[in-house]
């Protein structure tokens, strides 16, 4: 019996000591996810300013890489495909962080949440009130808190996935244009 106690103590530590790194990740995941709210609204205000044929920021980059690959005399079609498919990469590496803020935000929110319930329910058996409404709070705003990162990750994720798919069409369509204009030559 002793051992069990010693296991019960053991685990109840360590879900305490659990608590303040999520809260600063929550914090930290919080500020993060509204600043990329921002990049999001001028980017994607930039997209619809941008005049019909001209190239993104990506784009741009790629027609200038691609140009100075195809001015090479010993090119072959397999760097060209490998110079598209580093720059498709590039593309969709910038999604993961969001597909991961999506799934850990209310993860967060989740043991912000249990932590504190244990030590609230401890509190009401021992009347204290006081102590039980503060570790409450702390649970609610911290499922709070997890659902929005986890819900405004998930709408940016979505909307930047289009923008990627976007990009990559166009990544096709000028790698073939391109390709194509060369050897008509």
């Amino acid at each position: 019996m002793e051992l069990f106690a010693g296991i019960k103590t053991f685990i109840f530590m360590l879900s305490a000591a659990v608590l303040q790194p999520v809260l600063l990740l929550l914090a930290a995941l919080s500020v993060w996810i509204f600043f990329e709210c921002g990049r999001l609204l001028a980017d994607w205000v930039r997209r619809k300013r941008r005049a019909p044929g001209a190239d993104t920021p990506p784009l741009a980059r790629y027609r200038a890489e691609l140009t100075a690959l195809l001015a090479r005399p010993d090119i072959i079609e397999a760097d060209i495909q490998n110079l598209l498919q580093q720059h498709i990469q590039r593309r969709t590496v910038t999604l993961r962080r969001f597909r991961l803020a999506a799934r850990i935000g209310p993860a967060l929110g989740l043991i912000g949440t249990l932590v504190p319930m244990g030590t609230a329910l401890a509190s009401l058996g021992q009347g204290d009130l006081s102590v039980m409404t503060s570790e409450l709070v702390v649970a609610y705003t911290t499922t709070v808190v997890g659902l929005v990162i986890g819900s405004l990750a998930y709408l940016i994720l979505t909307i930047r996935h289009g923008f990627v798919e976007d990009d990559i069409r166009e990544l096709e369509y000028l790698t073939e244009r391109l390709y194509h204009e060369v050897h008509a030559q």
